[in-house]
């Protein structure tokens, strides 16, 4: 069993696998770029995004009890969304400007004709070969430009950037839990004050009668 089988079988959505991989998200990291768009066209409920979304986010660093309004919008086309949505509770993570735009699978792009209304599933090798044709070759063109972008200094400085980013992230998660046990502390211990008050007085009461 590889590692995109172990987590969608962790996450109960193995029914989706298949499509998945049938549609070129084969491996982790092209699930991590995975889009709003892609979902849809993938046909994936909405319960079940958000399952696979939140693995996503919490691989990318992102703190568990931080609100994703649309999480998988953190891949490269869609972060520049991110950062202009940041007072929405959004993870205000830099775009990367110079890196390559994701390829659409041949579903997305099946989606975009005329052809919408049929179901993927039922059409034919023959039918979807012209958009199986036209994603593998932007797939590759996306892959080796991105070969070719990794070797720049735009990308390392990029990585860098992103390592800094969630070593603040974690810091911050660490402080906010710092923040909420002392919090938890300061409750009960109010609690446990005003209960002690309460059994005094009901003492008390008890020995005047």
């Amino acid at each position: 069993m590889n590692f995109i089988e172990t987590v969608f079988g962790e996450l109960g959505i193995s029914q989706y696998l298949s499509v998945f991989i049938d549609q070129g998200f084969d491996s982790w990291e092209t699930i991590l770029d995975i889009t709003e768009s892609d979902l849809d066209a993938l046909g994936v409920k909405l319960g079940h995004r958000r399952k696979l979304q939140r693995r996503i986010a919490n691989y990318r660093g992102v703190a568990p009890d931080v609100s994703l309004v649309s999480p998988t919008r953190t891949s490269i086309e869609d972060a520049r969304h991110d950062a202009n949505r940041a007072d929405l509770g959004r993870v205000d993570v830099k775009p990367d400007e110079n890196a390559p735009e994701r390829p659409p699978s041949a579903y997305v792009l099946f989606s975009n004709t005329k052809l919408v209304g049929e179901n993927w599933q039922n059409l034919g090798r023959t039918e979807k070969e012209p958009f199986e044709r036209q994603a593998n070759d932007a797939k590759e063109k996306y892959n080796h430009d991105l070969a070719e972008y990794k070797k720049t200094t735009e990308c390392i400085k990029y990585n860098e950037y992103l390592r800094e980013f969630r070593k603040r992230q974690a810091a911050q998660t660490q402080e906010l839990e710092k923040d909420a046990a002392k919090r938890v502390k300061t409750d009960l211990e109010s609690t446990l004050v005003l209960k002690a008050s309460m059994e005094a007085n009901l003492h008390h009461h008890g020995n005047k009668d």
